[in-house]
């Protein structure tokens, strides 16, 4: 557990449940006119550059957005998980995908059309509250983690990102391939590969098949630098 002195909400990518205390009207809605869509692990859900005709909620599975530099390299953001929502940045300022995303796992989602959402939006406050509300989060979320991007080693990026995985996995079980990860971080896969071993040697994680554990929070806090 995250200990209470430490800022995780700056930088977690757990947002409240996009569906939670919509009103009965608004469900049926987008009961009625979703399209369902189910992707397996590694699939792209939309590309950078593409002209949103929707937005997307995530019904089950685990989602990256991430951005793609010229050398082809990602750089991963934000990851979305079940009830998060996806698509709708662009969509409301009426812009090409400023990113992509694709499934860190089989994902099934629930595609609701442009008209639709807008049209939910424009007449339902309840609706209108919470998409700022997960936009606010989430630029927070941006904000800092590029703050901590350029003012921190590897060492301690890595410390971040193995606290924001564990408030987005379940059960104290981070499963991520070490790609991903290292984008995450923000360096090459060997480094993230060295941090990681130092930390297990340090016994502040365990990795078992590629599934990393925390055997002490209160010592990763401390290695971020953060407090």
């Amino acid at each position: 557990m995250i200990s209470v002195f430490f800022p995780h909400k700056r930088y977690s990518f757990v947002n409240e449940s996009f569906l939670q205390c919509l009103p009965d009207n608004v469900i049926n809605t987008i009961e009625t006119n979703k399209t369902v869509l189910k992707l397996t692990k590694g699939q792209v859900l939309f590309h950078e550059g593409a002209i949103p005709m929707g937005v997307y909620i995530v019904k089950t599975g685990k989602v990256k957005k991430y951005a793609t530099g010229l050398n082809g390299k990602e750089h991963i953001f934000h990851l979305v998980k079940e009830n998060g929502i996806l698509g709708h940045h662009n969509l409301l300022c009426d812009e090409t995908y400023s990113h992509s995303a694709a499934c860190l796992t089989d994902c099934c989602f629930f595609l609701i059309p442009k008209t639709i959402f807008l049209s939910i939006i424009k007449n339902n406050h309840n609706m209108l509250d919470r998409i700022l509300q997960n936009i606010s989060h989430e630029f927070g979320v941006f904000i800092n983690s590029s703050r901590v991007m350029a003012q921190h080693n590897v060492r301690e990026r890595t410390a971040l990102s193995i606290i924001k995985l564990e408030k987005f996995f379940d059960n104290n079980r981070i499963k991520l391939s070490r790609k991903d990860h290292s984008s995450m971080v923000g360096t090459s896969i060997e480094s993230l590969v060295r941090v990681l071993h130092d930390f297990k040697e340090e016994k502040i994680i365990e990795i078992k098949e590629n599934v990393i554990m925390i055997n002490d929070m209160e010592k990763i806090i401390r290695i971020t630098n953060l407090i």
